[in-house]
């Protein structure tokens, strides 16, 4: 995941929270701080895991945003 985001040098991921949904819990959702170098938090980031029901096909996908909330990256794979 974290070849997929667009960091700063000095830069780090801050995990801030896990959480599952789904009715047999399918789909993994991890949040993320970014932490600058001096220790303020520049961004944040969502990762999501979803493993189908039907299939077991997997869909990965992330999400960074700014101080501001403004999205930077959004792909899935």
């Amino acid at each position: 995941m974290e070849d997929k985001l667009k960091l700063s040098a000095g830069d780090t991921l801050v995990k801030e929270g896990h959480r599952s949904k789904g009715p047999m819990a399918e789909t993994d959702i991890w949040t993320y701080s970014i932490i600058n170098s001096k220790g303020e938090k520049v961004g944040s980031v969502e990762y999501t895991d979803h493993t189908s029901i039907n299939g077991f096909n997997r869909t990965q996908s992330v999400e960074q945003r700014d101080i501001d909330g403004n999205i930077i990256i959004d792909v899935s794979w």
